[in-house]
């Protein structure tokens, strides 16, 4: 939760169920306004059904105060921006239809009813997407997902810095300061520098690395040899019995000995 993006969504007007969306996000975002609840998470918070919370979504998109990056497939990240809102009052007041009523006024606004979501099931439109589609031209470029605006730590090269982040922007994760404290912990817990856990962390291609998860070479160091302790037959290769008395030879070997000495 960001208190600073939520001071700054706390004075915009809009339409009730638009606003309580905002809010919820505002609730769930980080001080770079990011974040990522789904469709039912913003129900349970606002109390709307997900067809209202899908218009309010679709309308903060169009007046520019949420940006949405769907490129994941599974999750939708959104980016909170307020300095970009356009205030709907300044752009249709006297237009045919008159001035838009926002929340302060006494009609209700041009929203759909969340209460319908409360007498009865709500369909789907679209049975593969809790989001509403966003056309884009070939005309309109496309936005870019925000650029991560966390700091490289002292002592981590330059290198080994932009492998984990191509590895974090691969995975889908985002690079906020939440994951960077939490990486230095682990790093922390398994005795390294944190260069050299974020090494082990790009060579294994994963999306989180905790501590207990290392093996031992790893935490030895590159090009450190681990012993290996040599097996049980090991012990027994190069070893002659020759003049051994029959009570002294291992026991899978008793039987063969004392065949050998009645063939004799």
């Amino acid at each position: 939760m960001s208190n600073s993006v939520i001071d700054a969504c706390r004075a915009l007007k809009m339409p009730p169920p638009s606003k309580a969306v905002l809010m919820a996000m505002a609730d769930y975002a980080n001080d770079h306004g990011e974040c990522w609840p789904s469709i039912t998470t913003l129900c349970e918070f606002t109390c709307f059904g997900k067809t209202a919370v899908i218009a309010a979504i679709k309308w903060l998109e169009d007046h520019k105060l949420v940006y949405a990056n769907r490129d994941n497939g599974r999750h939708t990240t959104y980016v909170i921006s307020p300095k970009n809102y356009e205030n709907p009052s300044a752009s249709r007041t006297g237009s045919s239809r008159g001035p838009v009523r926002l929340a302060d006024d006494t009609r209700p606004p041009r929203e759909p009813d969340p209460s319908a979501s409360r007498t009865g099931p709500v369909r789907q439109t679209d049975t593969n997407h809790q989001e509403p589609s966003r056309t884009i031209s070939k005309a309109t470029p496309k936005k870019s997902a925000p650029v991560s605006t966390v700091v490289m730590p002292d002592g981590v090269d330059p290198q080994t810095w932009a492998d984990w982040l191509a590895l974090r922007k691969a995975k889908k994760a985002p690079v906020t300061e939440t994951v960077l404290r939490g990486a230095i912990a682990e790093s922390a817990k398994a005795n390294l520098p944190l260069n050299r856990f974020l090494e082990i962390w790009c060579s294994r291609g994963s999306q989180g690395l905790q501590a207990d998860w290392l093996k031992p070479n790893e935490r030895a160091g590159p090009g450190v040899v681990v012993p290996i302790r040599p097996s049980a037959s090991a012990d027994f290769r190069g070893k002659t019995y020759a003049g051994t008395a029959i009570e002294d030879l291992p026991p899978d070997l008793r039987d063969a000995a004392r065949a050998a000495i009645a063939d004799g």
